[in-house]
């Protein structure tokens, strides 16, 4: 019972008891890869986009070589409301400074679950845990309005709008992706067969002793690819894995961070590739930070793109259901590329 009144309490907890060290149960060796600060991820301007000019034909050719030379790129211009992106922030940090006795009721280990709290990834699994804790909606299929919190009173208005709003350019960035790889708009969309969207609003406190642990381990999303909204209070937290180094992602106001997942690697048959990324903490204050994540249909089954297999690029990957490579992904820790090397030939 202890265990789970721990994980319960989550990081949150231990921050708010004022500990001096890091548990046992959170640390770990370091990693060997150095940390290296060079020239900014790409920066790309969605200004325009959605008429024939121009600007479409540079954002989409900025998207083609971000992907293939990095995997991660930065999104500006996007239409977002910047007023909702700032109270979703908000919101996140609203949740999390609710008493325990309110949060604990939406505790769950389920990954199959519509709405949760958790903490960690798998924390009954692990034998090192994560220094973060977490809020999981579905977006599309959606939560029932009761399975929201209604702590905080406006819970279900923002993160509903908030989810609306991003399904939306979720949609435009999946199009301009097609686009990329020199396919018709709506040709991913089709491959999806639906879509699953999903939010985790990922929540780290201070830590007292940052480089003994870790916010989120090495590893690369399963899905079609991530929109992330970074915070910008906070200058350390998301690094990728570039030429065999952890680069870190600086914060930009106003910006998304996109970035590939398995799903757009396998249905481009290896021209995009998804990227290891982690997360690190900080000793001074806490850091939100929302990632979307967009996808295929559970009950799709996603394979190579046709156009994009040849005799000269013939496919390197056998079909999967993706409800299955999700179901396999959550039933595992974290570790790097691993998911996708299950499908490869």
């Amino acid at each position: 019972m202890a265990a789970v009144a721990s994980r319960i309490a989550g990081v949150k907890g231990l921050a708010d008891a004022g500990i001096a060290m890091v548990p046992g149960e959170y640390r770990r060796d370091s990693d060997p890869r150095q940390c290296v600060e060079i020239e900014e991820i790409p920066v790309i301007d969605l200004s325009d986009v959605e008429k024939c000019s121009p600007a479409r034909i540079l954002a989409i050719d900025s998207i083609r070589s971000a992907s293939r030379d990095w995997g991660f790129f930065q999104i500006v211009g996007h239409g977002f409301p910047e007023e909702l992106m700032a109270s979703m922030m908000e919101l996140v940090h609203d949740f999390f400074r609710l008493p325990i006795e309110d949060r604990s009721v939406y505790y769950s280990e389920d990954s199959s679950s519509k709405f949760r709290m958790g903490t960690s990834f798998i924390p009954s699994k692990e034998t090192r845990r994560m220094w973060q804790d977490f809020l999981h909606q579905a977006c599309y299929p959606p939560c029932e309005i009761a399975q929201l919190p209604t702590k905080p009173p406006s819970y279900v208005k923002i993160s509903t709008a908030y989810a609306e709003a991003m399904n939306r350019l979720s949609k435009r960035v999946l199009g301009l992706f097609s686009e990329s790889l020199g396919l018709e708009s709506g040709a991913l969309e089709e491959a999806f067969g639906g879509e699953r969207h999903t939010m985790r609003m990922n929540y780290y406190p201070p830590c007292p002793e940052p480089e003994l642990t870790i916010g989120l381990d090495a590893h690369a999303d399963p899905n079609g690819f991530t929109i992330l909204q970074q915070d910008t209070r906070v200058k350390d937290g998301l690094q990728i894995l570039h030429c065999g180094a952890w680069v870190p992602i600086k914060p930009l106001p106003g910006a998304f961070v996109v970035n590939i997942g398995d799903q757009l690697q396998i249905l481009s048959n290896d021209v995009y590739k998804s990227v290891e990324h982690r997360v690190v903490v900080n000793s001074e204050r806490t850091r939100v930070s929302i990632a979307s994540f967009y996808g295929p249909a559970e009950d799709s089954h996603i394979a190579p793109m046709a156009q994009l297999v040849t005799d000269d690029a013939p496919a390197c990957f056998k079909e999967s259901a993706y409800g299955k490579y999700l179901q396999s992904f959550y039933a595992s820790k974290l570790d790097g590329k691993a998911a996708i090397k299950t499908v490869r030939y």
